[in-house]
């Protein structure tokens, strides 16, 4: 019995292939951006708070520096997740659409969870600006960003899940449950958390090459960051296993074996050995290196981008399963408006590329959070 909604009528607008590159692209922009904003949150009250205990001044410093420009990653953050979300719509809406209905309590509630985590990194910013304490509010805004993940993380799995459509509807049609009995979800969960670290400790490897640091701070966020991107991506590729083993039977091993989805695998595998080797010379590096940190930058997004891949090929495979085959669908192509749109794209990366240049050459100001 196939459990998925009637196909819409309305043929898709652009081939498929071209709205699953869209999806990948913004969709690997958006994971890099999560990965900024949850990985500094954690490592910036990490700071804070073993820097109040050792009495660590730089680490205090640290903390600040990085709560100060986490609102500003969160509107990123914000912005890159709309358009894969409405790509995915587009894409897979039959089973996207039912599953964000069958948690429709908590996927609505992903608005109010945003809007308190904004102000809470708002708050806790402010606070670090005039030397107070903001570890209340700032591990406030991590409990709710992380609900948003792990709500994200339920509607992923069950839209992929048909066969517990029913049972799930029949037993609360309010919407008022979770994906919690599948065993994909915490380990993918996990992982994906994980993953927020490699991207964190680049940017504070990048972060250490600002020339008004002092000696001390500098070496402590490049050293930091190296050994927070070695350590994290051993521990993410641990997880990495045990999410691939919780897949259904054969979807891991059709995604292994697929000519398309193996090579970012392999790619996945390598930018996480070479992660773990520029991590480990920047940990023990005497001071900040600006080649390691723009490397090690680049590679982290490679790894992002091939994370993208694998998991776009688990949900084809695992919704090919099911019934579902994402290539199988009518397209009634406008090129015109096609165009338009990537025109209208690449500019607004090129100005987004521009504003981060101006922002990044404009007149240092002082920090001070100790």
């Amino acid at each position: 019995m196939n459990n998925f909604p009637s196909v819409d009528q309305i043929p898709l607008p652009a081939p498929v292939w071209l709205l699953k590159a869209l999806h990948d692209l913004t969709f690997s922009l958006h994971l890099a951006s999560v990965g900024l904003l949850l990985g500094g949150l954690m490592l910036a009250l990490a700071f804070a708070v073993f820097g109040k205990l050792r009495q660590a001044p730089v680490m205090t410093q640290a903390a600040g520096m990085l709560i100060h420009r986490l609102p500003t990653v969160m509107a990123f953050v914000i912005n890159l997740g709309i358009p894969p979300l409405l790509f995915a719509q587009v894409l897979y809406g039959r089973a996207l659409y039912t599953s964000s209905v069958l948690i429709g309590t908590y996927w609505i509630a992903v608005i109010l969870l945003l809007m308190g985590s904004y102000y809470g990194l708002y708050v806790s910013a402010g606070l670090a600006a005039r030397q107070k304490p903001w570890f209340g509010p700032g591990f406030a805004a991590l409990l709710l960003i992380l609900t948003i993940a792990f709500i994200y993380s339920n509607n992923m799995t069950l839209m992929v899940r048909p066969q517990s459509w029913s049972a799930m509807y029949l037993h609360s049609p309010a919407g008022l449950q979770l994906n919690s009995s599948d065993p994909t979800l915490m380990p993918r969960w996990l992982f994906f958390m994980a993953g927020s670290f490699p991207a964190a400790g680049a940017a504070l490897m990048l972060l250490s090459l600002r020339s008004e640091l002092s000696d001390e701070l500098a070496r402590f966020l490049s050293r930091a960051g190296g050994v927070v991107l070695a350590i994290s991506i051993v521990i993410q590729a641990l997880l990495a296993q045990m999410t691939m083993g919780a897949q259904p039977q054969n979807v891991a091993a059709t995604v292994m074996g697929d000519s398309l989805y193996h090579p970012f695998v392999l790619g996945w595998l390598a930018t996480a050995l070479l992660l773990a080797l520029l991590g480990v010379l920047a940990g023990i590096g005497k001071r900040p290196n600006a080649l390691i940190a723009v490397v090690a930058s680049v590679v982290a997004f490679v790894n992002v981008v091939s994370t993208t891949m694998v998991r776009d090929g688990v949900r084809d495979v695992t919704l090919r399963a099911a019934g579902f085959d994402v290539w199988d669908r009518q397209v009634a192509a406008n090129w015109s408006v096609i165009g338009l749109f990537l025109v209208l794209l690449v500019t607004a990366l090129v100005v987004i590329a521009w504003l981060v240049n101006v922002a990044g050459k404009a007149k240092r100001v002082e920090e001070n959070y100790v």
